[in-house]
């Protein structure tokens, strides 16, 4: 993970990478942060005026609220889970960044689901009908970032 910009621009011109994954203060999961979401915004802007690849912002997932209590009333443990706040995401879209993970979200989301699925309806076997609300969940999620990230409509 590259953090400093002429160290990320060097490294873009020596390698030609399409893509490249900054640090900028997420992780991976649902326990990202011990305190408040803290972004380093302004490393973003300078590495984005500095290479000419795509930025990637991993480990970016929002971990809402709503789906963690979800999955946690049907069974699941996910307790102190934290993401990265919207207004950061767009910001960080804002200054540069091409490319959003957000994997976690997804997951907590169709666990969620599966869960509730799975607890209301205990004599259910096929598969199609326990998973089908968890696809349902990952898609609902998948749109609503769309939105979130200003790629409504988009086309390449």
């Amino acid at each position: 993970m590259l953090t400093d910009p002429a160290q990320a621009e060097e490294f873009v011109k020596r390698t030609g990478v399409d893509a490249l994954a900054i640090a900028v203060g997420t992780s991976h999961g649902a326990y990202k942060f011990k305190g408040d979401a803290n972004l380093a915004l302004d490393r973003i802007s300078e590495i984005a005026s500095r290479v000419k690849a795509l930025l990637v912002l991993h480990g970016a997932s929002g971990v809402k609220q709503e789906n963690v209590d979800l999955a946690n009333r049907f069974g699941a443990a996910i307790k102190g889970a934290k993401g990265v706040p919207d207004t950061a995401i767009v910001e960080a879209i804002r200054r540069g960044i091409s490319k959003v993970n957000i994997d976690t979200d997804m997951r907590i989301a169709f666990t969620a689901y599966v869960r509730k699925a799975l607890s209301e309806k205990p004599e259910e076997i096929d598969p199609r009908k326990v998973l089908g609300p968890g696809r349902d969940a990952i898609a609902a999620v998948v749109r609503e970032k769309i939105k979130l990230f200003g790629s409504e409509g988009a086309t390449r």
